[in-house]
C-alpha cells in the first residue's frame, strides 16, 4: 500500500515526508477506521484509500504542520470508513444467520448492543463534524483530550466544550429514538 502511494509522488523529498506521515499516523488511523467498521480488512481498505487520497493531493499539505495533517487524515479516514460502512450496511452477515442454539440468550443482548452501536454511529455521522470528530477521537480512538486538541489544532478547553455538547446532543437524539 505504501509503495503504490509513493508512486504518486513527484520527488524523493515528498516520498520521505509521505513515509514519515504514514509511519506516524497509520496505527491511529487504522484504530479509528476499525472503530467505525469493526472489520480489519475494511479498516485497512479505508486507511489505504485515505493515504492514496493524501498522495494525490500531497502538494496541498506543504504548509500544514503535523497536527493539521493528522486532523486532515482523520477526516479523510472517517469519510472513507463511513463510505465503506454504508456500502456494507445493507449486506446480511451469514454469521448472524447461522448461530448455535446455545448462543440464543447472548445473541439477544449482542443484537441489542449491535443495534445501539449502529444507532450511535448513525447519530454521530449526523452530528456537525466538529462534534462528531471529537466523539470519535475520544471514545473510538481512545485519544486523550490534550492529544485531540493538538491533533485538531484547537484549545483543550474547546475540546472539553465540544465533547460536552456532543454528548448532550447524542443523549437527546437517543431519547428521541426511544433509548434511555
Amino acid at each position: 500500500m505504501l509503495m503504490i502511494s509513493l508512486c504518486a509522488l513527484n520527488n524523493n523529498s515528498d516520498q520521505d515526508s509521505f513515509e514519515q506521515i504514514y509511519e506516524n499516523n497509520k496505527d491511529l488511523l487504522f484504530r479509528y477506521a476499525y472503530s467505525i467498521l469493526k472489520d480489519i480488512s475494511s479498516a485497512e481498505d479505508a486507511v489505504q484509500d485515505a493515504f492514496l487520497a493524501l498522495a494525490k493531493n500531497f502538494e496541498k499539505t506543504y504548509e500544514m504542520n503535523c497536527n493539521q495533517i493528522r486532523s486532515y487524515m482523520i477526516i479523510i479516514v472517517r469519510n472513507m470508513s463511513f463510505k465503506i460502512y454504508n456500502k456494507h450496511r445493507r449486506e446480511v452477515s451469514t454469521e448472524d444467520i447461522y448461530l448455535d442454539d446455545e448462543d440464543t440468550f447472548d445473541m439477544q443482548s449482542d443484537a441489542e448492543n449491535r443495534e445501539l452501536q449502529k444507532k450511535l454511529v448513525t447519530l454521530i455521522k449526523e452530528l456537525d463534524p466538529k462534534y462528531g470528530d471529537i466523539i470519535m477521537l475520544k471514545y473510538y480512538c481512545n485519544m486523550k483530550e490534550k492529544d485531540i486538541a493538538l491533533s485538531l489544532d484547537i484549545s483543550l478547553e474547546n475540546v472539553k466544550v465540544r465533547l460536552y455538547r456532543a454528548k448532550k446532543l447524542l443523549k437527546e437524539k437517543l431519547k428521541e429514538e426511544g433509548y434511555k
